[in-house]
């Protein structure tokens, strides 16, 4: 009675951060020790239906409006389609994951009626336990958020990091399962296996918020990195624009001064006098003399200029400056 309590306790604990992982935003509304206290307070109250054995569809129904309630209150980017849809995809892989536990343990076992798992209390619960273990793994990768849109790539020693022990912890469950079943072992031990595969789901499950942890600090890192590597091409790229600006002022400049000097020849020598002056106009007019003290202002807003006279768009710019002493 007391494994039995402890599982459902540990079952819905795990259940609730899931629900709560997978419907997640960004922004907190509040600080997170507030919003820690809110979200313990809420699992408590999903915790304490559990034990109180009300009908499934009255948790059901208070789960699905107090955790859409919940995070409409506790984050600033709450979106309720996008929620409505996590919550019904988290579902529906809590079945996938059910059904899936059932079948690998038909398979394994050799079984030919439910009767067979089920009338057995404790290979009931050792499926619990494969199940919500399956449910972890397959709801991390269903509900995976790259943070910021850069990707996240485990390296070899990553992956066998993270994949062997979920992999050898189910294993070992499924194992504990198969013993319990064909093996006439004494029911004084099956409350051994049983505590054994519990404390496999809680290492399992310590597993997954740490490495998760270490991904998050990962992602943190690629982004800053990320956004470095940004503004370096973005100050190469302005140097560079600035510098060709710079170049072709001097060109423009001596041109300019060529064909002032042609210009200033007699009329009777000079048979180019209408084509120098239609150049020296278009110099005047493409010479955007840009100079507010900030050289990547003044390639910025000279680019702008640049495809505005190309495209014919009229344009009105009204700058405020502010001097503070």
């Amino acid at each position: 009675m007391t494994l039995t309590i402890l599982l459902t306790l540990l079952g819905t604990s795990i259940d609730t951060i899931l629900l709560c992982y997978c419907t997640k935003y960004f922004n907190f509304r509040y600080s997170y020790i507030k919003s820690g206290i809110l979200y313990t307070l809420w699992g408590l109250s999903i915790i304490l239906l559990n034990l109180l054995s009300c009908p499934f569809i009255f948790k059901l129904i208070y789960e699905l409006f107090s955790i859409i309630f919940l995070n409409r209150y506790l984050y600033l980017d709450f979106q309720l389609k996008s929620t409505l849809k996590m919550i019904v995809v988290f579902y529906i892989v809590l079945c996938l994951c059910e059904l899936l536990t059932v079948g690998i343990c038909f398979s394994v076992l050799h079984c030919t009626s439910l009767s067979d798992i089920f009338d057995n209390q404790v290979l009931s619960l050792e499926m619990i336990i494969f199940s919500k273990i399956l449910s972890l793994l397959l709801l991390h990768f269903v509900f995976y958020h790259k943070q910021n849109d850069i990707e996240i790539s485990f390296t070899p020693i990553e992956s066998i990091l993270y994949f062997l022990p979920i992999i050898t912890c189910l294993l070992l469950i499924l194992g504990i399962i198969y013993l319990l079943k064909i093996s006439n072992i004494s029911s004084q031990y099956h409350e051994v296996f049983l505590w054994i595969s519990i404390v496999l789901m809680i290492s399992f499950f310590c597993h997954f918020i740490l490495f998760n942890l270490y991904l998050s600090k990962k992602a943190e890192e690629n982004y800053i990195n990320f956004v470095k590597s940004q503004e370096e091409k973005t100050f190469y790229y302005y140097q560079q624009k600035q510098k060709d600006i710079e170049d072709l002022n001097i060109i423009r400049h001596d041109l300019k001064n060529q064909l002032l000097a042609l210009k200033s020849q007699p009329a009777e020598s000079n048979q180019y006098t209408q084509h120098i002056d239609s150049l020296l106009n278009d110099l005047s007019k493409s010479s955007y003399a840009i100079h507010t003290g900030n050289p990547f202002i003044d390639v910025l807003i000279s680019e702008k200029l640049k495809l505005i006279h190309e495209q014919h768009i009229s344009c009105k710019m009204n700058v405020e400056y502010s001097f503070y002493s």
